[in-house]
């Protein structure tokens, strides 16, 4: 007998281990439940190629907007496309919708990862900001181009869209955007642009660096590839223009798979196919290889970056299918929204120009 229940008792204790740690898996994923069968509902509406490549046929907006108006994009061409499609009609269109999309996905998701989304939605006030400087600029009324999304109230917004002045638009922010601004005031648009996003990466380095949620910390290979992707893009411009003096200034202050060092080296370089042997040992290797000659022939960095940005979509989706019981699945959907906005600005502003619907497909990355 006492043989017996010393042989169960660590059988029975490995039990309650084993009970405890599904418990724990239990409570942790449960929450997501909801959240991500939603998500995925949202992806199954996502864009098809075939939709891509009817919309890259069509010569005008208004053909545009009749075409989406079978999609889920038709309430918001209903509510900001008028009787005469315009460019900067569907813009806001497609923009309102990705900024609603943001706000459903932060609405429905659990409380524990809630403060990463809260710091990816301060890219939208950023975007705010910039849009009502360029509008300050070129003399235009910021309430038509601002976003309602981000992490500004309503009435923020709203004062934001009366400013007149960039101190003005420093007052109406909140107090971490306020200080920068106050310091940037007097420089050029693209001074303050570039130090609004500079803050807003370092922002979310340091969120992820220093997180302990592990649905956070799986955002750092993602979000790490989009600060790369910025950086490289940056170097091999400056290296085309041949722009060499202060570069680094030029470049954001994080990095992750290369180094200020590996950028430096490819802005000074006197060959453009440096940058491939600089960067040989980096995910963005096969990228460089495949479009050097466009480099070299053509200096047509647009190539790179593409595709530089269809590596960020399917880490995107990589991030989903490892982590399908947590944030995973949002982060998969938003890269690919953001993603799905962004092909069909650039298919408005091909058939606007006039741009051949082959070459708007090559743009889009849709066989002819």
């Amino acid at each position: 007998m006492n043989l017996t229940y010393l042989f169960m008792l660590p059988i029975g204790i490995i039990a309650v281990i084993i009970t405890a740690r599904i418990a724990g898996l239990v409570h942790e994923i449960a929450p997501f439940a909801y959240p991500n069968a939603r998500i995925m509902a949202k992806t199954g509406r996502l864009l098809k190629n075939e939709q891509y490549g009817e919309l890259s046929e069509s010569r005008s907006l208004d053909d545009i907007a009749t075409l989406l108006k079978e999609t889920e994009y038709v309430d918001y061409i209903s509510a900001y496309v008028g009787e005469r499609c315009t460019i900067i009609d569907i813009e806001r269109a497609f923009n309102n919708h990705l900024a609603d999309v943001y706000n459903q996905v932060y609405a429905i998701s659990p409380p524990s990862v809630k403060p990463v989304f809260e710091v990816l939605l301060k890219r939208w006030d950023i975007e705010n900001i910039i849009r009502t400087l360029r509008c300050l600029y070129a003399g235009k009324d910021p309430k038509d181009y601002l976003i309602a999304t981000g992490t500004f109230s309503a009435s923020a917004r709203e004062q934001l869209a009366k400013s007149q002045t960039v101190e003005e638009v420093a007052m109406s922010v909140t107090a971490e955007f306020e200080h920068i601004l106050n310091n940037v005031q007097d420089q050029e648009l693209v001074v303050i642009e570039s130090t609004l996003l500079q803050y807003y990466y370092e922002s979310l380095w340091q969120y992820l660096d220093n997180a302990m949620d592990r649905n956070a910390l799986l955002l750092k290979d993602y979000f790490g590839m989009q600060i790369d992707a910025i950086n490289i893009v940056a170097a091999l411009r400056l290296n085309i223009m041949e722009e060499r003096d202060d570069a680094e200034s030029k470049f954001l202050d994080v990095t992750y798979h290369v180094s200020a060092e590996d950028l430096k080296s490819i802005v000074t370089a006197e060959d453009i196919s440096i940058a491939h042997n600089i960067l040989s040992r980096t995910p963005y290797a096969p990228v460089l290889e495949a479009h050097m000659a466009a480099l070299e022939q053509d200096k047509d960095v647009a190539v790179v970056e593409r595709a530089l940005n269809a590596m960020i979509i399917l880490k995107g989706r990589e991030v989903a299918m490892l982590n399908p019981l947590g944030i995973g699945p949002s982060i998969g959907y938003l890269a690919q929204k953001q993603d799905e906005v962004r092909r069909l600005k650039t298919i408005a502003i091909g058939a606007f120009g006039g741009i051949s619907p082959d070459k708007i497909k090559q743009y889009v990355g849709v066989s002819s």
